[in-house]
């Protein structure tokens, strides 16, 4: 094997496991902050743990071609993520909302005629479709207030936001621009949107320790991420990501000391069979 791959699978690895972490004390912040408050302060404090990292990579393109283009779409599909996931969380656990971005790679094969110039079976669309139904149904009853159809809908739209922010990913990858741009850009983007449309008032300063700690595993897992998509598939890279929500779970049984819920841990398995089959089938 070589190093290049050797690192394309370490990267992807460390944001698989810093994106549960990071998933799993996203509960902590919607138990004590006001949700859509805290996700703008949230963005611009994942920006903050890139600063070491912004003066390396290519130059930074801000202004050239389709880059600012790509760059205000990815902004928008993870604020509607951001949205999601925390209206997820704050109704059910960390790992019910970690099987929709687990969801991301039959985005991204949907997506990757269309935007990577890649090839996609009748094949792989019959799979996709039998793979959602299956991961989606023991979900359907699974977070509270939303009936199976909103349930349904929320977990589409957060799988949806998180595929095209990895095949965005991609394509900015492909226009020169590098892992810090791509991520800073995003989050700064982002941010500012939610602060002005949910200003945080209210925060006090021994909420910043609930943010900080979650900023720092989701800006680990971002970075980690978009390093690895850049070296490699955006496919690949979210089929890692697969196992996130039973890694989540892994860490609610040993947090919580209770077992987890029958319906999430037959939704994660499924799931991360489901990924694994689809990749074999590229």
């Amino acid at each position: 094997m070589e190093v290049a791959q050797i690192v394309f699978y370490l990267f992807a690895i460390a944001g698989t496991l810093s994106f549960a972490f990071g998933t799993f004390f996203t509960k902590g912040v919607t138990l004590r902050i006001s949700i859509f408050r805290a996700i703008g302060p949230l963005f611009l404090l994942n920006a903050v743990f890139a600063i070491p990292f912004i003066g390396t990579g290519p130059s930074w393109k801000l202004t050239t071609g389709s880059v600012p283009y790509l760059h205000i779409i990815s902004a928008i599909a993870s604020g509607v993520l951001a949205y999601v996931i925390f209206s997820l969380v704050s109704k059910s656990t960390a790992s019910v909302s970690s099987v929709a971005p687990a969801l991301a790679p039959i985005v991204v094969l949907l997506l990757s005629p269309i935007f990577l110039s890649a090839s996609i079976t009748v094949t792989q669309i019959l799979l996709v479709t039998f793979l959602m139904g299956i991961t989606l149904y023991p979900l359907r009853n699974s977070i509270s207030g939303l009936n199976s159809v909103k349930t349904y809908a929320f977990i589409l739209v957060a799988s949806l936001g998180n595929g095209a922010v990895a095949v965005l990913a991609k394509l900015l990858a492909q226009e020169g621009v590098g892992m810090p741009e791509t991520f800073v850009v995003r989050q700064i983007l982002s941010g500012l949107a939610f602060i002005i449309i949910f200003p945080p008032i209210g925060l006090k300063l021994r909420d910043f320790y609930e943010l900080f700690r979650r900023s720092m595993f989701m800006a680990i897992g971002h970075m980690t991420t978009i390093e690895a998509i850049q070296k490699g598939s955006p496919l690949v890279v979210q089929t890692f990501l697969a196992a996130i929500p039973i890694t989540v779970i892994v860490i609610e049984t040993v947090a919580y000391k209770k077992r987890p819920e029958k319906a999430i841990v037959i939704s994660s398995i499924l799931t991360v069979l489901g990924i694994a089959v689809l990749s074999l089938s590229l």
